[in-house]
């Protein structure tokens, strides 16, 4: 699943069981600030509190390092993420170098990036890198151990054997 906003927002108490939900059973939920420039703003804000609400103390948002393999999984960004930012003004983001995750156990459950990538998608032109690691985002979604996909392919493995 991807959310991307910029103004603020709040869950009910339904939604916020369904996320938590979607989370435990092996979803990964990839949140992207669509306003970057505003530090802290609404809709990070947003984003941030949907987490802790739905997770409560399980909600710890840790730095992805470099080695992490959402950055390998398909393409190599040995870097880190690519750059983000307001992709409309051509300001790059440089608050935030890396993104960060809440694992669930031993799994990456929920990627939060500060970088806008969202606004790069959109674009036409001038932003392979970004297109490139939002690959890498539904290939790591695919196949880490424990998502929602393994499962079904696991269960539908055993059941033809």
């Amino acid at each position: 699943v991807y959310i991307t906003t910029r103004n603020a927002f709040e869950l009910t108490k339904h939604e916020l069981k369904n996320v938590a939900a979607y989370l435990q059973s092996g979803g990964l939920i990839v949140a992207d600030n669509d306003n970057p420039r505003a530090e802290y703003g609404p809709g990070e804000a947003s984003l941030r509190d949907m987490f802790k609400k739905a997770l409560g103390r399980e909600a710890r948002f840790l730095p992805l390092p470099n080695d992490h393999p959402i950055y390998h999984v398909f393409f190599d960004f040995s870097g880190g993420p690519p750059p983000g930012g307001d992709a409309g003004s051509g300001i790059a983001q440089i608050r935030s170098h890396w993104l960060e995750g809440i694992y669930l156990g031993d799994r990456l459950a929920v990627v939060y990036s500060d970088k806008g990538y969202g606004a790069f998608w959109e674009r036409e032109t001038e932003n392979e890198p970004q297109l490139k690691f939002g690959v890498n985002l539904v290939v790591f979604a695919l196949t880490q151990k424990g998502s929602i996909a393994q499962q079904q392919i696991d269960f539908y493995g055993q059941a033809t054997r």
